[in-house]
Order: C-alpha cells, then structure tokens, then sequence
C-alpha cells in the first residue's frame, strides 16, 4: 500500500510540475534586442492563456497582404499590472505595433512591446498604464 501511495504522490507531482518546466522565456524566441513597428488591421484577437494573441493583416506598398501575429505578457501580469481589458481590441481596429520580431528569419510573429488601437495607447505594462493615465488627467 506503502508504494502504491507512493507512486501516486510521485506521478501527481510530476504532473503538477511539467507546465512550470514546459515554459519558455521571450529570449529564446524573440530578438528582444531589436524592435520593429508595423501598422495594420486586427483579424482575430484571443485573450486566453498563458498569453493574449494577436493577430493582424499587414499591407504593403505593393498592396501585398502579409498575415501576423503577435503575444503579449502573461494573462495574468496583464490583467494585475495595467487592468487589460478583452473588450479593449476588436476585429476591424486599426493597430500600429512596436515589437520584438521572431528569432527565425521571415517569420511573422512579434512579441508586442506597445500597442495603439485607432490612435490610442493601450497599456501592455505598467510604465505604459501610467502614462495613459497622466494623458487623461489621471495622477496616479
């Protein structure tokens, strides 16, 4: 019975751990060092875990459209720090981000650093929800 408990209380715990272990850091798939800006229209936007996604249409000179995606921070760090909202993008927005691009060349993923949706700031952090707060006359 000894080694059965055991077993089980070895299995449990390991499985309580494996998404702790499983969790990569942003420098091991973005190029934190460098940063990109890009303009274009949400397509879909996903505020799940562990980590909002967004997804958006960028259109070139040539009217070539080239389909992106970008994560934010952890859900819950979003939601604590800066109040981040779901209902703050929507499909049709207008979005002009300034991220980290993907390490793999070509790739059209992004880690966001900021974000403005139809001309507004949205905080992604707390330096950010600071000062859209002083915008709007808030002294936080």
């Amino acid at each position: 019975m000894k080694r059965i408990l055991a077993l089980f209380l070895f299995i449990a715990v390991g499985l309580l751990n494996s998404p702790v272990l499983a969790h990569h850091g942003t420098s091991i798939t973005y190029q934190a060092e460098k940063s990109i800006t890009l303009s274009g229209v949400v397509t879909e936007f996903v505020y799940g875990y562990p980590h909002p996604q967004l997804y958006f249409d960028v259109t070139d000179e040539k009217g070539v459209v080239q389909h992106w995606g970008s994560e934010f921070a952890p859900t819950p760090l979003m939601m604590r720090n800066v109040g981040f909202k779901k209902e703050w993008i929507k499909v049709g927005d207008k979005v002009t981000i300034t991220c980290s691009p993907h390490k793999t060349p070509g790739a059209t993923a992004c880690l966001a650093r900021e974000i403005v949706i139809n001309g507004k700031l949205v905080p992604l952090n707390a330096e950010q929800a600071k000062r859209v707060a002083a915008a709007n006359g808030d002294a936080r």
